[in-house]
């Protein structure tokens, strides 16, 4: 099959999203179909990145201010060339916004089946978009309703936990649906001795320590999750690494300097494909304080790690620690509760041990192989089915 991806954000800019198509599409090459994915560009013009298992169609950008992002201007056009050129049996798109959306009505225009993933929780308007807070109400029952609507013209969705999908359908999702895992690949993410390298690499003592990895953007709500650190070590000699990067690293570092922690908290930045896999063997407990995941595939890799979790009772968190099983749910904000729950697993080892092998067996059921083999089933039924007749759109 040749199947196309429309994402609004792609490498360089890492998130949950393109971290989970960039490994379905290696998966899906490697079992034979041609991939392509259309991203927005580096600058503004339109690039063609080639790799050995995808190609990239880059389209013209512009940065947002203050953000990490770019936003695509003018591609409807381009859009629509690229897919008369590939010619997919299979368009998968995301977002009811900006490249994703152009590439759906394109796609609809042309006749091409059309697959969408849910990908975005309409919490992420109000963390960085604070002015809207007001309209919270509001704007989250009408996203909502808006992504419904945009799904229902879809031949198939697919929703990534049974959180994202119920929610749908509560706001009146009537297509074809399917709950697929993003999945983790267990074969690099998994218990492992704690690495020595790191150690050294970041300097870190030989302490209880919390680990957090992923975007630290203004969703993420990682102020809670640092406010939690000084209670922590009231009663415990405990470090802190938070992995990744995000629009609200500087605050957070000030933070940690203002509630005198700093010392207790190494910021490791990004890490490569190679050494980020390795960081969770750092941690003793992993603690999440988000409540915006649809499912949260850093939690899927703590979990396949072998890591108790700690995390807010909020989102889809739930589908994947289970309270008492393999880690705790806590009040979201409150770090108060996040604080009390860490210290019962970090001081806890037998406790610890049963709820990181409890995480590694819940982290099993989410094989990402099972995930590939249930999309590449969605795609070429989709395919094979082609409710809208393409001929016409292409003469």
């Amino acid at each position: 099959m040749r199947i196309l991806f429309a994402l609004n954000a792609f490498r360089p800019l890492i998130d949950g999203v393109g971290v989970s198509i960039e490994r379905q599409a290696n998966a899906l090459a490697e079992r034979g179909h041609q991939i392509a994915i259309l991203a927005p560009s580096n600058r503004f013009a339109d690039t063609l990145d080639i790799y050995p298992n995808y190609q990239i169609y880059r389209l013209r950008a512009i940065p947002l201010p203050r953000r990490r992002q770019r936003v695509p201007l003018l591609i409807g056009r381009r859009v629509t060339r690229i897919l008369r050129g590939f010619q997919p049996d299979v368009v998968v798109v995301n977002q009811p916004f900006l490249l994703s959306r152009v590439t759906w009505h394109a796609a609809r225009t042309l006749g091409f089946p059309l697959v969408g993933i849910t990908s975005m929780m309409p919490e992420w308007f109000l963390y960085n978009l604070p002015t809207l807070r007001p309209f919270a109400g509001i704007i989250d029952q009408g996203i909502w309703r808006l992504m419904a609507r945009y799904y229902n013209q879809c031949d198939h969705v697919v929703a990534v936990t049974g959180t994202a999908l119920d929610l749908l359908r509560q706001h009146d999702l009537v297509a074809p649906a399917s709950v697929i895992s993003n999945g983790v690949p267990l074969n690099l993410f998994h218990p492992r001795p704690r690495d020595c390298q790191l150690v050294e690499r970041f300097q870190l003592p030989k302490k209880p320590t919390v680990l957090y990895a992923g975007r630290l953007d203004a969703e993420k709500c990682m102020s809670v999750w640092l406010q939690a650190a000084p209670l922590i070590r009231q009663q415990l000699d405990a470090h802190f690494v938070i992995g990744g990067e995000g629009s609200e690293r500087a605050a957070l570092e000030r933070l940690a300097r203002s509630l005198d922690v700093a010392d207790s908290v190494s910021f490791v930045g990004f890490q490569s494909e190679s050494v980020y896999p390795r960081l969770f063997s750092l941690a003793d407990a992993f603690a999440i304080t988000s409540p915006a995941e649809l499912q949260s595939i850093v939690t899927l890799e703590a979990a396949a790690s072998g890591l108790p979790i700690v995390a807010a009772q909020a989102g889809a968190l739930p589908e994947l620690v289970h309270d008492g099983v393999n880690g705790r749910l806590v009040p979201f904000g409150d770090p108060g509760a996040l604080a009390a729950a860490l210290l019962d697993i970090l001081t806890g080892n037998a406790l610890r041990t049963r709820m990181g092998e409890a995480s590694r067996a819940i982290a099993a059921s989410h094989d990402f192989c099972q995930t590939v083999d249930a999309y590449e089933a969605v795609y070429q039924e989709v395919a094979a089915i082609r409710r809208r007749v393409r001929q016409p759109a292409l003469a």
